[in-house]
């Protein structure tokens, strides 16, 4: 089986997409499965990824976020598709790419079937759009129309892949046809418990992630001066974005709070997690957030939003607490319920939740039921106007 998957979300610097793309890379050959990744850059190019291929099309720098770029007009995806006639085609975007992807699909020589992973919720997409600064009722009616247009480009796609119970049971509910739950996965001999180091006295507060504002990171400055006075943790923030200055500029004055570079390294991330006593996760928009995953596999507990996927994760193996979204008093709360514990029971708390955590999300679980997805869509019949 040949399966070329295509984005334009894919960053040099960071992203849960490029980390389940160097997976895919790693673990579906074994399994028998060819793969190809075409992602935007700066100029046409192959190169070897993993045990696959990573072919960048040309085109321009995503506008006011440099770390992406977009497909230009003549990227050349369909003649990618005619060169390589793939089985499966996996599509992660919402927008413009289905389009193109389903009209090359068309006219390949060989037919192939085109899944869609659902990676960005309509939330993020118009906090992304707004900056933040809409009105909740604002928010809420541009967010209905988001998702009116991701159901429409959905229901062409032979499945639509989701990474967690929740949102699989909201795209559902919102009359997405043939959802499938494959989750995303966790390299559980990287991502591992620090052993018997000591965790580093005051206790240390990490966000590992992205720097934008659909992360709702202001969430996590409000609160953080009143975790600090109670507890004495220091917070330590790793990653990129365009929102690094504010994040630097919160920094200055607060010797407390690091702002760390990009760790583009699963180890040097994983030595991180694992030496911090908490982990959080601010965005109620995740789709299934890898962060939250790798935290709980370092033996870390995770305070995450009531709503959203990490919720998802901290409930089905119990090590964190969930706070209110987009509350910081209650983010407060509970980063001081959580440091206050026991350490010895926030240990224990770590364990049980890594033992819970690999019994479902380990990547080659994930790659398994990601192969059958695949399956399932070449033996179903062609859809209507396919």
């Amino acid at each position: 089986m040949r399966v070329l998957d295509i984005t334009s979300a894919f960053s040099n610097s960071c992203g849960g997409i490029k980390r389940y793309y160097r997976e895919k890379a790693k673990a579906l050959p074994r399994l028998g499965v060819e793969c190809h990744f075409a992602v935007p850059g700066e100029e046409r190019s192959s190169e070897a990824f993993g045990e696959g291929t990573l072919h960048r099309l040309p085109g321009p720098p995503m506008p006011g976020n440099d770390a992406y770029r977009l497909f230009g007009l003549r990227a050349g995806i369909g003649e990618l598709i005619h060169r390589l006639q793939p089985d499966v085609i996996e599509v992660a975007s919402h927008y413009a790419l289905p389009d193109i992807v389903l009209r090359a699909a068309r006219r390949a020589p060989k037919r192939p079937r085109v899944v869609g992973y659902f990676h960005s919720h309509p939330r993020q997409v118009v906090e992304n759009i707004t900056h933040g600064h809409s009105s909740r009722s604002t928010g809420d009616a541009l967010a209905e129309v988001v998702w009116s247009f991701f159901r429409l480009q959905h229901s062409r796609y032979d499945a639509t892949l989701v990474a967690s119970p929740t949102l699989g049971h909201e795209l559902s509910d919102r009359g997405f046809p043939r959802v499938r739950e494959v989750g995303l996965g966790v390299d559980v001999e990287v991502f591992s418990p620090a052993g018997p180091t000591p965790r580093s006295a005051p206790p240390t507060i990490c966000y590992s992630g992205r720097f934008t504002v659909d992360k709702e990171l202001p969430v996590l400055l409000a609160a953080f001066d009143r975790v600090h006075a109670a507890t004495g943790a220091r917070l330590l923030l790793v990653g990129d974005g365009p929102m690094r200055p504010q994040l630097e500029a919160f920094a200055l004055g607060r010797p407390a709070v690091t702002v760390g570079p990009y760790l583009d390294s699963p180890a040097g991330v994983a030595g991180v997690l694992a030496s911090s006593d908490v982990v959080v996760v601010s965005s109620r928009s995740e789709t299934f957030s890898l962060s939250t995953a790798e935290a709980i596999a370092c033996g870390a507990l995770v305070v995450g939003p009531t709503e959203g996927a990490v919720a998802d994760l901290i409930r089905f193996t119990g090590a964190g607490r969930c706070f209110r979204a987009g509350d910081a008093d209650s983010l407060g709360d509970a980063l001081i319920a959580a440091l206050s514990a026991d350490a010895s029971a926030r240990s224990a708390q770590g364990v049980e939740g890594r033992a819970r955590l690999v019994e479902r999300y380990t990547w080659s679980a994930v790659m398994q039921r990601l192969v059958d997805v695949y399956r399932d869509a070449l033996a179903a019949p062609v859809l209507p106007g396919r």
